[in-house]
């Protein structure tokens, strides 16, 4: 029988299948809260606050799945060290909504959860000698950007955003500067995209509920039908095309391929929340132009565009970032005429996904992060 208390230990290179455990799971739920506020708080026109804040959120995301792809043992320790951040992404997502008054709870929920993470890498570089080098870089760097984003509470908004920025930028640029040592302990390859997945489900899932709501909140006619349909149909194109593609060498094809994928997720994760607000919009607003639709998805588009060239797929990401320029151009037509066109492009890159063949996977060089 397995003992309920293990030390953490290196799991990229066991031979079992790994898959999502439920205190996984359970954690990405209260990352569906968060997006959920951000979403609101872009739906009522703060743009700097949405982007502002979703950095943060998505790299307390982020970072946990990183930790866990290498050390997890779903034990009572791990457990005990996994749950309390989820307290602190709640109360994240709690400030959100009213980040001007709430930006003190915002910070310390953040440096907790990064605390957390701090002390695990700490304890995983203890029980794990040969990932040492990268545990101590990665837990230094998340520290120092802990104790910066504590230093932001004693100045007042907006000085205490700059020091966020200057934290956010610590924080990002730890993984990119211990890339000699990610080469040693790369990720397990069938894991981690599992779990990016999932978080692209998650803002996905934004679309279907702007949808309901922005067919709850005006009247039901057969144009605001129309812009509805066409902006479910697109968001599940998005799916498709994201889903079709699910390429697990790419974590490993070079240090820099895999960290550029990794990192791509966030504007990937950006655009589609953005997206789903858009529509949400256009149901309200069917004759007006649609800028709110056409730019996220044209970034949603040249986002994929980039992970295909990741990907080594040279002929399918230029095909992507043609038809984010296209969307892009068609931003400035009527709401109508400029999702019919978006499905359009959206559905000709499904279906040239569905012909083309599949790419023959490159060699493994390297880490993501």
């Amino acid at each position: 029988m397995t003992s309920q208390w293990q030390p953490p230990r290196l799991r990229l290179f066991e031979h079992a299948h790994r898959r999502v455990t439920w205190l996984e799971l359970l954690y990405d739920l209260a990352f569906v809260v968060a997006v959920a506020e951000l979403a609101a708080a872009l739906g009522e026109g703060r743009l700097l606050v949405y982007v502002g804040l979703f950095v943060p959120v998505w790299w307390a995301w982020a970072g946990y799945v990183f930790y866990a792809n290498r050390f997890d043992t779903d034990d009572v320790s791990h457990r005990l060290l996994a749950l309390p951040q989820i307290l602190a992404v709640a109360a994240m997502a709690a400030a959100v909504g009213d980040i001007e008054q709430r930006s003190g709870l915002f910070a310390l929920a953040y440096v907790a959860a990064r605390l957390l993470l701090v002390v695990a890498y700490l304890r995983a570089g203890r029980h794990v000698p040969e990932a040492r080098p990268l545990t101590t870089r990665y837990a230094a760097g998340f520290a120092v950007a802990a104790l910066v984003w504590l230093a932001s509470l004693a100045v007042e908004p907006p000085v205490r955003y700059a020091f966020w920025a200057v934290a956010l930028l610590v924080d990002l640029g730890t993984p990119l500067l211990s890339r000699r040592h990610q080469g040693k302990l790369p990720p397990q390859t069938e894991h981690l995209p599992e779990r990016f997945g999932l978080f692209v489900v998650i803002v996905l899932g934004e679309a279907v509920r702007s949808v309901a709501v922005g067919l709850k909140g005006h009247e039901v006619t057969p144009g605001t039908l129309a812009v509805a349909a066409a902006g479910v149909a697109i968001a599940m194109a998005f799916w498709w095309l994201y889903f079709g593609h699910t390429d697990e060498s790419v974590v490993l094809r070079t240090r820099l391929a895999g960290q550029v994928w990794v990192y791509s997720h966030l504007p990937l994760s950006l655009g589609l929340v953005a997206y789903a607000i858009g529509v949400e919009q256009a149901i309200a607003h069917p004759a007006a132009t649609s800028w709110a639709v056409g730019v996220p998805a044209a970034l949603v588009l040249a986002v994929l565009g980039v992970q295909h060239l990741c990907s080594g797929g040279r002929r399918a990401a230029t095909l992507r970032l043609a038809a984010a320029a296209l969307t892009l151009a068609s931003a400035a037509l009527p709401t109508a005429a400029a999702l019919a066109l978006i499905l359009a492009y959206a559905a000709a890159q499904v279906g040239y996904d569905l012909l083309r063949p599949r790419p023959v996977e490159g060699p493994v060089e390297g880490a993501a992060a």
